[in-house]
């Protein structure tokens, strides 16, 4: 997988079923997992398989993974 670094400016889109659900622009994360965690704030408690298409501005590199959303809430630290 490509690094991530807090510097780095990332736009993620996710889908559910085709549908775009949260288009974003991300700054001062460091992971995968922070990712994801922006995403669920912005989609709420939609669940499914999620497509998340990331694009590393800083970096030049984009991929796309897929990962599946139950409707469990995530807890805020």
């Amino acid at each position: 997988m490509e690094k991530i670094s807090i510097n780095d400016i990332i736009f993620a889109t996710a889908k559910i079923q085709g549908r775009v659900t949260a288009s974003l622009r991300l700054s001062g994360i460091m992971s995968m997992a922070d990712i994801i965690r922006e995403i669920k704030k912005e989609i709420g408690s939609a669940s499914g398989l999620l497509t998340i298409s990331l694009r590393n501005m800083t970096q030049g590199w984009s991929r796309q993974k897929s990962v599946y959303l139950s409707a469990i809430p995530i807890r805020s630290n």
